[in-house]
Order: C-alpha cells, then sequence, then structure tokens
C-alpha cells in the first residue's frame, strides 16, 4: 500500500512538473512592427538571404465595423543586425492578393494562390531578395490546378505539398486537395508542373494547417483541424470546426488518422521544431465565430493557448500561453528563432506586431 501512495504521489509531481515545463516551453519577444498602422491578414511570409519578406495581405480602414476589406500589394522585408531589426518597403506585388499559402526555399519565398475581393487566384510565384539591389524581385512558377485560397503549404526537400483550401469564395467550395510541386525539375518544362496526389480520407477542409515532421521513420505531411460549410454560412449548423489530423508518408504514399487535436486551430500557425514535433502557435477555435458582428471591439480574440504534437508518440500537450493569438498569418524559420509576423487578433481587427519566439528546451 506504502509503495502504491509512493507511485501516485510522484506520478502526480512529475505530472505537475511537465504541466510547468510546459507553461514555460516559449519565449515571446516583440520585434520592430511592420511599417503599417493595422497590419495585414493573410500576407505571404518567409525568409530569403537571411531576410523576413512578408507581401500583401488584407485588413479594415478604422473603423473597422463601418468599412469594407481592403486588398493590398506592398512588398516589406526585415533584416537585422546582431539584435536590431529593420522593416522596409520594397516594392509592389503584380496585384493585390491574400489569403494564400507561402513556403520558404533555397531559391526565395514560393507564394501560392490567394484572392482578392472578386476573384480566387491559381497563381504561384517567387519572391527573392537580391542583398545588392535590397529589392525583391519576382518569378512566375507553374500555376495550380485550379484556383485555391485560405490553404497552406509545406516542404520535405525538395517538394511542396499543398493542402486544403477553397476555389472561390464561399467555404462551401473546401476541397480535399492534395497537390505537390518538385522544385528539382524546375528545369523541365513538362516535368515542372503540380502533381494531383491521393487527398486524405477525411473531410474538405480550408483555414486547416499543413506542416511537415518526421514520425520516427519518414518525413511526413500533417494535415490539421480547419473549418468546413455545408449550408448558409449565418447558420451555426452549417459549419464544422475541425480537430483532426492526418499524416502522409510520401514514401509509402499514403495516409493515415492520427490524434485529434485538443481544440480547433483553424487559420492558426504551426511550425516543426526538435527532431518530432509540431508545434502550434494559436488559431481560431470557433468558440465566438458567430458572434463577432455582436461583439465587435469587445471580441476577447481567438484564445491564447499554444500546444505542441508528438508525431512519434502521436500524443498532444500544452505548449503554455501565446504573448497574442495572430491568425490568418505564417510562422516562419528565421536561423534559430520563429517569426510570427502581422495577422489578425479577433474580426476585423488586425496587428501591426510581429513576434520572436523561441523554444527554451528541447522536449523529449
Amino acid at each position: 500500500m506504502k509503495r502504491f501512495l509512493y507511485l501516485m504521489l510522484l506520478f502526480a509531481v512529475l505530472a505537475s512538473s511537465t504541466r510547468a515545463a510546459d507553461r514555460d516551453l516559449l519565449s515571446w519577444t516583440e520585434l520592430p512592427p511592420i511599417p503599417d498602422p493595422l497590419g495585414f491578414a493573410g500576407p505571404f511570409a518567409g525568409v530569403h538571404n537571411d531576410v523576413v519578406i512578408v507581401a500583401g495581405g488584407a485588413n479594415f480602414p478604422r473603423p473597422v465595423w463601418e468599412n469594407d476589406k481592403v486588398w493590398h500589394d506592398r512588398i516589406f522585408v526585415m533584416t537585422r543586425d546582431g539584435e536590431k531589426y529593420h522593416w522596409k518597403e520594397s516594392g509592389t506585388l503584380k496585384r493585390p492578393v491574400a489569403y494564400g499559402a507561402s513556403v520558404s526555399t533555397e531559391d526565395g519565398v514560393v507564394c501560392i494562390g490567394g484572392n482578392d475581393s472578386e476573384e480566387t487566384f491559381d497563381d504561384v510565384f517567387l519572391l527573392s531578395w537580391d542583398a545588392e539591389s535590397q529589392r525583391v524581385a519576382t518569378t512566375d512558377y507553374p500555376s495550380l490546378p485550379k484556383p485555391c485560397a485560405f490553404t497552406a503549404a509545406t516542404i520535405i526537400g525538395d517538394v511542396i505539398y499543398l493542402a486544403g483550401g477553397q476555389s472561390g469564395p464561399s467555404l462551401e467550395t473546401a476541397m480535399t486537395n492534395f497537390w505537390s510541386l518538385d522544385l528539382a525539375k524546375k528545369g523541365s518544362r513538362d516535368e515542372f508542373v503540380w502533381k494531383e496526389l491521393p487527398a486524405w480520407p477525411g473531410p474538405s477542409r480550408a483555414l486547416n494547417l499543413t506542416v511537415s515532421q518526421h514520425n520516427g521513420d519518414n518525413d511526413c505531411v500533417y494535415v490539421i483541424s480547419g473549418r468546413r460549410q455545408e449550408g448558409p454560412a449565418d447558420e451555426p449548423s452549417s459549419c464544422e470546426f475541425l480537430r483532426d489530423v492526418w499524416e502522409f508518408n510520401p514514401s509509402k504514399g499514403g495516409w493515415r488518422q492520427r490524434s485529434d487535436a485538443p481544440r480547433c486551430s483553424m487559420a492558426g500557425t504551426s511550425i516543426k521544431y526538435g527532431k518530432s514535433q509540431i508545434l502550434v502557435l494559436g488559431g481560431a477555435t470557433g468558440e465566438l465565430f458567430f458572434q463577432g458582428d455582436v461583439l465587435k471591439d469587445n471580441h476577447p480574440g481567438f484564445g491564447n493557448q499554444a500546444t505542441v504534437y508528438h508525431t512519434i508518440t502521436d500524443t498532444w500537450t500544452s505548449a503554455g500561453e501565446t504573448a497574442i493569438n495572430q491568425v490568418t498569418t505564417t510562422a516562419i524559420q528565421w536561423g534559430d528563432d520563429i517569426i510570427v509576423p502581422t495577422g489578425e487578433v479577433r474580426p476585423r481587427t488586425r496587428t501591426p506586431k510581429v513576434y520572436r519566439v523561441a523554444v527554451k528546451r528541447a522536449k523529449p
């Protein structure tokens, strides 16, 4: 009996220590804000030649509840010199666009899809930073198989994987699309095209997370959470806030379902870290989804809890509280740091704030 009580006490102490460690997992440091007083939702964001590139996006002019959404074409670049960070504008995109996906590569930031107030795009292009001219150059890449917005992408080796999204203005057009582009084929016009891969055997979605990580055997693609809709957008029963997780193994060419996330994290930010962990820095849970027009500026935001998914053990743990929950943006790796630039903090309200996130310790 004494041994049993001892073991129970030991387990409680270890569990408490783990929870405390989880709360201390992340360190958030505010960097200079993007040089726009409103900030942007849905910008392309990535790293090339040791600068952060943020381009496009959309916002609501103040007062936000009295104005229509505006799409933007501005390109911003953040440089660093030690602990000093500086923003500058560096040209414009060929048109205003937001809510696409972006992936950092050796050649630049690949920007995929997106939309404006009238159209959903199939465009794909590369933004690359030229340190000598201090300008961002644009290179066209192969178009998507069909228009796609509110999507997310990741990269394994030379292959970009894009999953989910909607083909039109309504979430009812959400898809089970899963496409890949092999950057190693750039020299071949016939082979440098997007391939349509087998979709996950689950519901269609947009606003999902797409992230890659090793599962103990291979690098895999993970499709996490999102939202889907069947019926009028203002009808609660028509919307489904997803928590499911799907793993695609490129070596085997197949999918398997993993443990559900503890909460919906639609339009959130995710990034791999360590050898087998995925960090979800935030996302909208859907709890106040139908109350935005009522709460307006009193809306508390989208929650402030970060989580960690462990790919080998197929488990979720807490990563503690976030400094701010920025949705419809992209978490990007910049050296040893994770950068979360701008984004949406409550309905119609963006933020110009930019955070550097550091993982204080590696979790086993």
